[in-house]
């Protein structure tokens, strides 16, 4: 008996320094080099300066439009490092070298996951920044705003990014994968969107998006990174192949 649980818990050290060496790859690939998490946020305050060109001033002072705005902008976020998700290590074949490695591919998928929500999260706390002083937001929703705002986008990060990243392991191997990633990912993670967009402008203007109930929308967005995670980890072996 105090065999097995010596073994489970040297099995949960060894499955902890595997989750703990993928996040510290990910940081020494993307971030020493900085420019897809800096070309990301170059890329999302472009659009936060020419919303108000596309839409005009007057419509932006709606709160539906202003809040539908930067869901807009985290989308793009969320997609631009959703792409980036195995390409650094890919390009220097330091993804060769972790799925030749005795690393626990459990870890692997649930690392990438983790640092791909944190990665989203380090994006979205300027650009919301900067959204509110752009778009005036109106002081009296503001900080019921940025209560709700924070649950939800802690969801919308983790869900994004199992979704992302078992639709990049499948599509890891294929000739077209710029193509069907997005192909893939949209419409599988139009259900995370409507339900961040719906739950924040109840706040804005008291009326939800859609049919269901607030409630409902908040099954979905806890849904969906159980949901996928859960594939992502029981099915690692299959998708994590040298």
């Amino acid at each position: 008996m105090f065999n097995t649980i010596e073994h489970i818990n040297k099995e949960n050290r060894n499955w902890l320094k595997s989750f703990y060496f993928i996040h510290k790859l990910s940081f020494r690939t993307l971030w020493a080099r900085k420019a897809s998490w800096v070309g990301t946020f170059i890329f999302s305050c472009c659009l936060l300066i020419l919303f108000p060109f596309g839409l005009g001033t007057e419509a932006l002072q709606r709160a539906d439009i202003q809040i539908g705005t930067f869901w807009i902008m985290n989308e793009f976020v969320a997609v631009l490092t959703i792409s980036r998700i195995f390409s650094a290590e890919q390009e220097c074949n330091g993804m060769d070298l972790i799925l030749t490695s005795k690393l626990q591919k459990t870890s692997i998928i649930a690392g990438k996951i983790s640092f791909t929500a944190f990665q989203i999260f380090t994006l979205q706390i300027p650009i919301l920044l900067l959204w509110i002083i752009f778009y005036n937001i109106n002081s009296n929703i503001l900080v019921n705003l940025l209560n709700n705002l924070f649950f939800v986008s802690i969801f919308f990060n983790l869900g994004s990014a199992s979704l992302g990243t078992l639709i990049t392991c499948l599509t890891a191997r294929s000739l077209a994968k710029e193509i069907l990633l997005p192909m893939l990912f949209f419409p599988l993670q139009s259900g995370i969107l409507l339900a961040s967009v719906s739950l924040t402008i109840h706040i804005g203007n008291n009326s939800l998006l859609g049919a269901f109930s607030e409630s409902a929308w908040w099954t979905i967005l806890i849904a969906y990174p159980i949901i996928f995670s859960t594939l992502g980890i029981l099915l690692s072996d299959l998708l994590l192949q040298e």
